[in-house]
């Protein structure tokens, strides 16, 4: 016998450079039936007839050989190993039909033998076949042969051979599990299996294996304190199997292709077998009440059965979750009523909190001293190094994951019920997040269950590089109990919970814990939570007044400063251990859905500086040598939050809207700059750098119209001035002074930071290589762009057409404009064209018209109208660009200038209007910045900290005006940035 098989698989096993299947054993194999046959008819329909003949039932010579034989093949099988080359010699064991049938016939008699066979001087007088009679296929513990009262003649030599046939018996039941669990294994580490698998396994399950493993575990609970050594051992062996058979039906059918599908039905027939079998609740059954009995023949038998029980829970639980994500709602409520089975629940949770006692000290809920101490033994596995250095106990991963199999949301839990469920999924998780770091877990500071009583940190670890894996498996199950709990009026724990639920995730995204994960993990586990908790919002769906209790318990758990120190490691080592849960955040379909809340609701500070930790980011996109660790994702980002919030209803209740209102000019401010740089930048790039800069072009397009319309009443002049704006600034603020004061710097922002004007001339150049639906609003909304930056500035305007004409070309006429939705090609700007990117080619904007006068462009709300300003608009650079530079201001100029200004005042009148209608709750650009006051140098890159609100500023010596995180950066502000002139100035005015 094998002894080292009785460890359940694992992924340790030699390699043979040898064929698949070794000569010898394939030999071996051919004998098999003919052994079968000798085995088991004598049970069977010829068992009479040969009986009568005066044949006699098969000695255990030959029972002994076919065990024999079933070990040959399993130690090769072992010497291989859970290798491609083991995985092939199992597919190719199986490939002789006959012998196929007749391994599926000697499986069929020992799972029917009977488990407690009468001894013959001991418990009842027995025939001389008893040990054949138990391997019977069909008997299902019947005898054959003589009575009880079988004389006394050679009763010695008859008992004797009895006492040998029953060893020889049990000896082959152990072998034939015990290589059929090792089959199942490598078979399952095939993929794809073989044919012969799949049909292998089926026929496991249509000849009612799991019911007969049912009926052993039943007969052994009956009276486990009369059960021998030997039969302890067969009943762990037949948990071992089947064990082997739900782990490979599992492996089959999660892991075949849509392709494949008998084996995806692999998955309903196991379930349909589980549930009539109740295989599970007798086979928890029993090992609970081993447990209650005093160890007669050692505990190693004892913690294996437990042992085997638990890892077949999160064996059928990893199932469940691969069927419901493909949907399969009537397989899964199957396995549910499986897992949810008194004892099967039962076992698991006892291990569970004996474990949880021994980690942290904690509250045992009622379970009794003796049965905790039972249980223990079965879920520890010391460290390496315990005995000398005092580790804590490890708990394997598989552990861990039977131990939350039974805890689902759907399987029916009173109220009490639920509240334990989640406290003991609570303390796994700081168990799991002290594994990776003691540090980590005492900072996350759970307030909804009992700190640990051991002040010298957690009795049991789970492996530090399984710390993530875990995380990723217990967060969403308590996410799964608390998230339908949440919601106004809720008693207290369950919102102290699901704060706690999401301080563990922080706790989980710390460096030291972050260092031993794995990145698909980080990702999954970040993209879960989200999807799991964030609930969805609508465009334009307005937000509630009181913060959401699931958004509520978000925050409390710290997710703002969480997500702020993420962003900042990763800008810092786009390599780190940070990028990978800063790719998920970023790349997140629901990204809109989490900022919205977390600059609606989230403390004012906080959100101003994960809005201005952003904004450094961005400007270091395209900057040389400072990579970020997804640059496209973080412009989408930056791009939908913004476009989003123009979108973004609040409702009339909501008591901050200021501090909304605020953060979206806060992102204005800090993202609209950085994202006008890169569309100047890369608008000369290929097909992809295009791409990238209609990403970034669409948010300023959005924006563009509200914030020129503020501005217009400081900046235009002649006809222009006092007619652009005069209801848009009337609703900003009450005073003259302030509208001044909005306008100039809204002007500043605009016109210096944003250079609106040369953006909208590269936006006129991108447009014609835009087509179909997707150009079509890119051309209204920069139609309705330029038109407006016309009416606030046109004598910037003015100066670049007259620059243009004065000798530089566009850089772009010979392009010819894709025909596809989304651009193609890219535009082919020449040198001269990127030095005067102001320029606004007249001929262009005609070219706008046409499109918004195109099939199609109505179901663009006002595409005529905008068409109309488009127009002339054109007529109006025509006009500039025919009259050559002036040095006034004046915009009237010539008559044909004139005519063509008046013309395009009165087309664009509606579009004045129009655009004030969308523009309510903006504040000015100062408000907005008071929020947190940060690095005057707005060039400032600077990510040290873990967030920006925590940054120490230091006053200017001369004027004490500006502030710096940094002695570079005044000195860049000084040098660069324009303060030395600001600065100088304040200093004479104040000597003067």
């Amino acid at each position: 016998m094998r002894r080292g098989r009785q460890d359940l698989p694992s992924d340790a096993g030699a390699r043979a450079d040898s064929a698949p299947l070794d000569r010898g054993i394939a030999l071996a194999l051919r004998r098999l039936p003919a052994l079968a046959d000798r085995l088991l008819p004598a049970e069977g329909p010829a068992a009479s007839s040969s009986q009568s003949a005066g044949g006699h039932p098969p000695s255990a010579a030959v029972t002994k050989e076919l065990q024999e034989l079933l070990a040959r093949v399993g130690d090769h099988l072992e010497q291989l190993g859970p290798s491609p080359e083991g995985a092939a010699a199992a597919s190719a064991a199986l490939e002789d039909g006959a012998a196929r049938a007749a391994w599926l016939r000697v499986v069929a008699a020992v799972v029917r033998r009977p488990l407690t066979v009468p001894s013959s001087g001991s418990r009842s007088e027995g025939s001389g076949s008893a040990g054949v009679s138990s391997c019977s296929p069909g008997s299902g513990g019947s005898r054959s042969g003589s009575g009880n009262g079988g004389g006394n003649s050679g009763g010695n030599g008859d008992n004797e051979r009895s006492e040998l046939a029953r060893e020889a018996t049990a000896l082959l039941v152990q072998e034939a599990c015990a290589t059929t669990s090792l089959l199942l294994h490598l078979l399952s580490r095939q993929p794809p299996p073989s044919a012969a698998a799949p049909e292998f396994v089926r026929k496991l399950l249509r000849m009612q294996t799991l019911q007969c493993l049912a009926r052993r575990f039943a007969e052994a609970a009956v009276d486990t304190g009369s059960l021998t050594a030997q039969e302890l051992e067969l009943t762990v062996w037949y948990a071992k199997y089947l064990f082997s058979i739900v782990g490979a039906l599992t492996t089959f059918s999660t892991e075949s292709g849509p392709d494949q599908p008998p084996l995806v039905c692999l998955g309903r027939q196991l379930a349909e077998a589980l549930l009539d079998s109740s295989v599970v609740e007798h086979g928890a059954r029993l090992a609970l009440v081993l447990q209650q009995r005093a160890p007669t023949c050692g505990v190693d038998s004892l913690q294996l059965m437990a042992k085997a029980m638990l890892y077949i829970c999160r064996d059928i639980s990893a199932l469940h979750g691969a069927l419901k994500e493909d949907g399969n709602e009537a397989t899964c409520a199957v396995l549910r009523q499986v897992l949810s089975g008194r004892c099967a629940r039962h076992v698991v949770l006892v291990h569970g909190v004996a474990a949880l006692c021994w980690a942290d000290g904690g509250p045992t809920y009622g379970l009794p001293d003796a049965v905790r101490q039972a249980a223990l033994g079965s879920c520890m596995v010391p460290s390496a190094g315990q005995a000398d250095g005092g580790r804590p106990v490890q708990l394997p991963t598989a552990d861990m994951q039977a131990f939350h199999s039974v805890l689902y949301k759907d399987v029916p839990l009173t109220p009490v019920g639920t509240r334990v469920a989640v406290s003991v999924l609570l303390r796994f998780g700081r168990l799991v997040v002290a594994s990776g770091d003691e540090g980590a877990a005492q900072q996350a500071g759970l307030r909804s269950v009992p700190g640990p009583a051991h002040a010298a940190g957690p009795g049991m670890v789970v492996p530090r590089e399984d710390v993530h894996q875990c995380a990723a498996e217990i967060l969403p199950k308590i996410v799964d109990l608390i998230r339908p709990l949440l919601a106004a009026g809720a008693p207290h724990w369950v919102a102290e919970a699901g704060a706690d639920c999401w301080r563990l995730l922080v706790a989980v995204m710390s460096r030291p814990v972050l260092r031993v994960a794995i990145t698909q993990n980080l990702e999954w586990l970040w993209a879960q939570m989200l999807l799991l908790w964030v609930p969805p919002l609508l465009p334009g769906e307005p937000l509630p007044s009181e913060t959401p209790p699931v958004i509520a318990a978000m925050l409390a758990g710290g997710v703002l400063p969480c997500l702020e120190r993420l962003l900042r490691r990763a800008g810092e080592e786009p390599l780190g251990p940070e990028s990978a849960p800063v790719r998920a955040v970023l790349r997140c379909d629901k990204a809109w859905d989490l900022w919205s809340r977390l600059l609606a609701y989230g403390e004012p500070r906080q959100a101003a500086a994960l809005v201005a930790t952003v904004g450094k980011l961005l400007r270091r996109v395209g900057v040389t040598g400072m990579p970020f660790v997804d640059e496209s994702a973080l412009l989408a980002l930056a791009s939908s939050v913004l476009t989003r919030a123009m979108e973004m209803g609040i409702a009339p209740e909501v008591s901050r809207p200021r501090q909304l209102a605020s953060l979206r000019m806060r992102a204005v401010c800090e993202w609209l700059p950085e994202l006008s740089r890169v569309a100047l930048s890369v608008a000369s790039g290929g097909a992809d750098e295009l791409a990238r800069v209609l990403q970034a072009l669409t948010p300023l397009l959005a924006w563009l119209p509200p914030l020129l319309l503020r501005c217009g009443c400081g900046g235009g002049s002649g006809a222009m001035a006092g007619t652009a704006t005069t209801a848009g600034a009337d609703a900003v603020a009450g005073s003259s002074a302030m509208r001044d004061s909005t306008a100039n710097d809204l002007r500043l922002l605009l016109l210096e930071e944003v250079r609106a004007v040369p953006l909208l001339g590269s936006g006129l150049r991108l447009a014609r290589h835009v087509q179909g639906g997707a150009g079509r609003v890119i051309h209204a909304a920069l139609a309705k762009g330029c038109c407006l930056a016309a009416l606030t500035w046109p004598d910037e305007v003015r100066r670049a057409v007259c620059a243009s004409s004065a000798g530089v070309g566009d850089g772009g006429s010979a392009v010819t404009a894709s025909d596809g939705v989304a651009a193609v090609a890219p535009p082919q700007l020449s040198s001269s064209a990127t030095r005067c990117s102001s320029a606004w080619p007249p001929e262009l904007m005609h070219s706008l018209v046409l499109d918004l006068r195109k099939e199609g462009a109505e179901q663009i709300a006002g595409a005529g109208q905008v068409a109309d300003g488009a127009l002339a608009l054109a007529e109006l650079l025509e006009a500039w660009a025919a009259g050559g530079s002036s040095s006034g201001s004046d915009t009237g100029g010539s008559d044909p200038e004139a005519r063509a200004w008046e013309r395009f005042i009165a087309a664009t009148a509606w579009l004045r209007k129009a655009v004030v209608l969308a523009d309510g709750l903006m504040v000015t650009p100062a408000e907005a910045r008071a929020l947190l006051r940060t690095c005057s140098y707005r060039g400032c890159t600077r990510l040290a900290g873990d967030s920006e609100a925590e940054v120490r500023l230091q006053a200017c010596g001369r004027c004490g005006a500006a502030w710096y995180c940094c002695r570079e950066c005044q000195l860049s502000h000084w040098r660069e940035g324009g303060h030395k002139e600001v600065c100088a100035g304040g200093a004479k005015a104040q000597c003067g």
